[in-house]
């Protein structure tokens, strides 16, 4: 059995994979390390991997050393050719995910589409080879902005509307954010499988549910799919 843990900038997620096969899963609402102590504690008869996009402290290094877990990093061996050009530099997550959508479509062209702080697109070809992707904003944080940068713009969070027009500054901000980026994710997909008409294209993150109905191009949707990538990278170097 592998626990397979993904450390994000705001939660932690976790899933317990026998072979390919998830048995359970969960996350915590923060970057909790001390539960996720406690949880790596009661699954001491499970292999562990972790992948993680923050600085982890030198006291959760030392006890995941203990315990003999597989960190991912730049180094570890994967199932696939990483052509990325500054690879020292690519987030873990973003690696995982492009794993992880490959093993959900092995014989295919794929593009993931995580949707969560930031908006991660990764392309991976039909032989196998990660080519790179796109980063940009997420939906908190293009809110965020928007008040941040201005003197009179609200902080709002996400409600559907309807649009396109936006007939009030508080519907024209929600348009603005949510339409701005549905169309973007849209444009990315129609313009990769034009490149690459065999595409298929697997979505993730906590805020996917938001979008993937308004979706014109149907996606395949899996919120463990970083998990399942760090699966496959402990699959790999077993």
């Amino acid at each position: 059995m592998n626990l397979a843990i993904d450390i994000g900038n705001s939660r932690i997620k976790w899933a317990r994979f026998d072979h390919k096969d998830v048995i359970e899963s969960g996350m915590t609402p923060e970057s909790d390390l001390n539960a996720l102590m406690s949880l790596i504690t009661f699954h001491a008869e499970d292999d562990i991997t972790i992948s993680s996009v923050i600085q982890l402290s030198s006291d959760f290094a030392s006890f995941c050393q203990s315990k003999n877990a597989l960190m991912i990093n730049s180094s570890t061996p994967v199932p696939i050719v990483n052509k990325y050009s500054s690879p020292t530099t690519l987030g873990i997550d973003r690696l995982c995910a492009a794993i992880g959508a490959k093993s959900l479509f092995p014989g295919s062209p794929v593009l993931s589409i995580d949707i969560g702080t930031c908006i991660k697109y990764e392309f991976i070809t039909a032989n196998g080879e990660y080519e790179g992707g796109n980063i940009s904003p997420g939906l908190q944080m293009r809110f965020a902005s928007l008040n941040n940068y201005t003197s009179k713009l609200p902080a709002l969070k996400p409600e559907k509307i309807n649009g396109p027009i936006g007939r009030s500054t508080n519907d024209a901000l929600r348009l603005g954010v949510q339409q701005g980026m549905m169309f973007e994710i849209q444009a990315m997909i129609e313009t990769m499988q034009t490149l690459h008409p065999n595409l298929k294209t697997v979505g993730t993150g906590g805020d996917l549910p938001f979008f993937v109905n308004e979706l014109k191009t149907h996606i395949f949707a899996d919120l463990l799919l970083v998990l399942r990538g760090i699966n496959e990278i402990y699959l790999h170097n077993s």
